[in-house]
């Protein structure tokens, strides 16, 4: 699998189903952007690392969660500590609109001097503003990761995540995530498609148009369903207790 994109924007299609007692499912686009973290001097007018803008992403939401301390830097030290071999890191991501965003998942995506994907870094928060971090390394086809952090009041934390990724052409990501019980049975499906289009002036501005309220309007669809659930009597589980940032090995 292969990404070849420097830099690019894209909207995202993302869907949850819940698979066991109360049904549900919904949908949702959400913008995004991929950055090549080893080349961010120069984005776009309307995108910055660390500065309000129309587009941010900003290091204290990201990575150490430290707005002193780069994203580069960041993905060098997991890869010193993992021996993972690169040329460069593509960073996927719900950026800040106008300074606010919901971001529940983020993907570094390491690239050798092939554009050969070697290694993924999926980051990934709740509500709460809880973060936790899972590597995987080689193979990116139904990875098994424990849950390690409350994610949903109607999901238990005894369950297990099988992530695959795919790369279907230079521009295109997607990602599926399946969650399973403790006897094994599938129990919520999420998944986020993604083209991508390469990073140009008009583009740009047409999409901050688009995506003015995209977070706001996603952040109330995940309410409402929370509150369908609810209404519905489905099991709730309380939260326990804050995550401090961890990263877990598959």
């Amino acid at each position: 699998m292969e990404l070849d994109l420097h830099h690019g924007i894209g909207q995202g299609k993302i869907i949850h189903k819940r698979t066991r007692d109360t049904q549900n499912f919904f949908e949702y686009n959400a913008p995004y952007v991929c950055l090549n973290l080893n080349q961010t001097q120069k984005i776009h007018p309307l995108i910055s690392l660390n500065r309000f803008n129309c587009f941010s992403i900003f290091y204290k939401q990201h990575g150490y969660r430290d707005r002193n301390k780069n994203l580069l830097n960041f993905t060098k030290n997991i890869a010193n500590k993992y021996n993972i071999k690169f040329n460069r890191v593509s960073f996927i991501s719900i950026p800040s609109t106008l300074g606010y965003s919901f971001n529940p998942i983020s993907f570094y995506l390491f690239l050798d001097s092939k554009n050969e994907l070697v290694a993924i870094l999926y980051e990934v928060k709740n509500t709460f503003g809880d973060q936790v971090h899972y590597l995987s390394l080689g193979d990116f086809s139904n990875k098994k990761f424990k849950k390690n952090m409350y994610v949903s009041p109607f999901i238990e934390m005894e369950c297990y995540y099988k992530i695959s990724v795919k790369i279907k052409n230079k521009s295109n990501f997607f990602c599926a995530i399946n969650q399973f019980n403790n006897k094994d049975r599938q129990i919520f499906y999420a998944s986020i498609s993604l083209d991508l289009s390469e990073i140009q002036f008009l583009n740009v501005c047409k999409f901050f148009i688009l995506n003015l309220l995209g977070s706001i309007k996603a952040i109330l669809l995940i309410h409402f369903q929370a509150l369908k659930l609810f209404l519905k009597k489905s099991k709730f589980f309380k939260y326990s207790h804050r995550i401090k940032d961890k990263l877990y090995l598959d």
